[in-house]
């Protein structure tokens, strides 16, 4: 066999595993990605936790989640939305909320995957949640 036709197969192997290389490469930023926003999104919930557990009301728990978010938007290009009517704060009433007990916020944030030929973007609804003790009311 003639070097000649070697070259040729090595560039058809090529060129029929660089879709293959591409997807795999496209598939490992989109993961990195979201798991950065995972990673924003639980810090968010740890503020709004520390918040509550100093004594802060459910507006002003709400309120910060929603400047935040705005920041976070514009600071680390986050791609999903934070569904706002979803968020979850226990216990709900703040007359229930007793010193040494527990606060928990669950902050529900769906992104959406854009992989390239495989149709529609894939939504996924990831939940952070944090739970911190209560130290004053």
């Amino acid at each position: 066999m003639n070097k000649e036709t070697k070259n040729g197969q090595s560039t058809v192997e090529f060129a029929l595993l660089l879709p293959l290389l591409l997807m795999i490469t496209v598939l490992i930023i989109e993961v990195s990605l979201l798991f950065h926003n995972f990673l924003i999104i639980t810090q968010l919930s740890r503020e709004s936790a520390r918040l509550g557990a100093l004594g802060g009301t459910n507006q002003q728990i709400m309120d910060r989640i929603e400047t935040v978010e705005l920041r976070l938007v514009r600071t680390y290009f986050l791609t999903g939305e934070i569904l706002d009517e979803e968020i979850s704060i226990l216990p709900e009433n703040e007359a229930d909320r007793v010193e040494g007990e527990d606060i928990s916020i669950s902050i529900p944030y769906r992104v959406y995957l854009n992989i390239p030929h495989f149709g529609e973007a894939i939504g996924l609804t990831m939940i952070a949640a944090s739970t911190m003790r209560i130290e004053r009311i």
